[in-house]
Formats: structure tokens, C-alpha cells, sequence
């Protein structure tokens, strides 16, 4: 049995101005309609069946941008690779749609060139060691802004609901923990907040992430805010690691880290 390849990752030209990765929900998007378009709707990128009733589990598309300049100190934030994560697999069909995707338009009729790097299984990925995202490790950071699915609980008096952790139910700490749990993931044993990330050599706050998709009615929970976490979980997990309102078009998102690199790329952006 041949196992179908479940993850295919594009780079992005240097013709014209890559967009910075703060818009990398609307990016996302275009990404997606492109390919609903070239595989003719095919349910691994509508995330809908033939009746149009939405697919369990969460196996469709996964769009996920990546900023990777090399450091820190180099580029604006620019984002540099996107890559299709398929839980149930790419078919014969749905390959061909990627090979064909080679531009994006936005919507001022500007043009973004794709440059089509090939396909695999994670563990392809996770072996070249070429995306945090892809990686497999017990320590994760936000990559993109954690969007709740939630509003926090309050009492009529407005006193917070706790759980059994002191933790206030509906709060985007409790949300998180309750998605990556219904997500399958093994129990987090330490959590703490990031308020930023670096981008370019600048803490950037996630509020300056575009948060919203333009072609969803429903709206994220808790006044559309980002959050941002470091998460260590009780065992190593296998990227990529994104949930929330937005997961499917790259929010939510977290990048692997040994403690070390946690504690360097972070320090300074409390």
C-alpha cells in the first residue's frame, strides 16, 4: 500500500513585495480558494463533503505560513514558505491542483509567484529539519496569534468561573488547553503567556496580526485578541501544532523549540 503524501510546501519568489507574516490569514485564504478552484472543489480543500456538510476531525487543509529568513535581524517579517498540511492525504487529483498553483492574486490585482517545492509525509519533513513547524519536540511557541473559540465565564455578580486548576473557564489559557486536548494531544505541563513575537528584529504584538477572515461571517471569541503561549507538553508531539478560530488558515500556530532556543529568542520580549 502506497501511503499518500500529506503535506506539500511552496517557497515564495522574490518578484515584487512578499507579504509580511502578520497577513498570513488573508494570504491563507487566497491560497485556498486557488485550490478549491484547480481541484475542481475537491473535499480535501473545501473541508466538505459532496452534500456540502463539513468533514470530522479537522483532516482537510491545514494552510500554513512560515517567516524564515535565516535570523532575526535579517528582512521585514516577510513570509517566505507556505505549506498544505493534509491529515487525510493529497489523491492523484488534489496533487495536480498543486503542481498547477503557481501564482496568487490579491485583490488590488497585484501578483505573488509560488515556487512549488514537492510533497511528502511529515516524517519527510521532520527529518530535513527545514520548518519549525514541522519538527518534533515537547516545547512550543506561538508562531501566529492563538484566536479563542470561547468567551471567558463569569458569575451574574461577575466573579470569574474556575476550573479545578484556578483557571477561568472560557479565558484564552483555558481555551487553548481545552482544543489541544480535543486535538489529541498529550497533557501540557506548563504554560505561560508571550505577548509578541520577533519578526525582522522587532517584538511585533499580535494585535498587529491581521485576525479575521474576510469570507467568514462567525467572528473569534474574546473581542477578535490574540494570545500568544509557550506550551510544554508531557511528551514530544510531532508538528504542526495550530488550533483556535483560524486553524485551518494558519492561526493558532506554534513553532518547536529546544528550552534553550525558548529562552534566547524570547527573553527580551516579556
Amino acid at each position: 500500500m502506497v501511503l499518500k503524501p500529506t503535506v506539500a510546501r511552496y517557497a515564495l519568489t522574490d518578484r515584487g513585495q512578499r507579504p509580511l507574516l502578520t497577513e498570513a490569514l488573508p494570504l491563507a485564504e487566497r491560497v485556498h480558494r486557488a485550490l478549491v478552484e484547480l481541484s475542481d472543489g475537491s473535499a480535501v480543500f473545501t473541508g466538505c463533503d459532496k452534500l456540502h456538510r463539513p468533514l470530522q476531525g479537522h483532516r482537510h487543509a491545514h494552510i500554513l505560513c512560515e517567516s524564515n529568513p535565516g535570523s532575526d535581524s535579517e528582512g521585514r517579517g516577510e513570509i517566505t514558505e507556505i505549506s498544505i498540511y493534509v491529515p487525510m492525504g493529497f489523491g492523484s487529483g488534489e496533487q495536480n491542483a498543486l503542481q498547477r498553483l503557481k501564482e496568487i492574486y490579491d485583490d488590488h490585482g497585484g501578483i505573488l509567484d509560488l515556487l512549488y517545492l514537492g510533497s511528502g509525509s511529515l516524517a519527510d519533513y521532520c527529518r530535513t529539519g527545514g520548518s519549525p513547524l514541522f519538527t518534533r519536540s515537547k516545547c512550543w511557541v506561538s508562531h501566529t496569534p492563538f484566536l479563542p473559540t470561547r468567551h471567558p465565564k463569569a458569575t451574574r455578580a461577575g466573579v470569574p468561573k474556575l476550573d479545578s486548576n484556578g483557571r477561568q473557564i472560557g479565558s484564552p489559557e483555558h481555551d487553548i488547553l481545552r482544543l489541544l486536548e480535543l486535538a489529541g494531544f498529550p497533557e501540557v505541563v506548563a504554560i505561560e503567556p508571550v505577548s509578541s513575537r520577533l519578526l525582522g528584529g522587532r517584538a511585533v504584538p499580535w494585535q498587529e496580526f491581521i485576525r479575521r477572515r474576510a469570507t467568514d461571517e462567525r467572528r473569534p471569541a474574546a473581542n477578535g485578541a490574540g494570545y500568544g503561549f509557550r506550551i510544554e507538553f508531557a511528551e514530544a508531539v510531532q508538528g504542526p501544532v495550530a488550533v483556535g478560530y483560524g486553524g485551518h488558515f494558519g492561526m493558532g500556530g506554534f513553532e518547536g523549540k529546544s528550552n534553550t532556543q525558548i529562552y534566547e529568542k524570547y527573553k527580551n520580549i516579556q
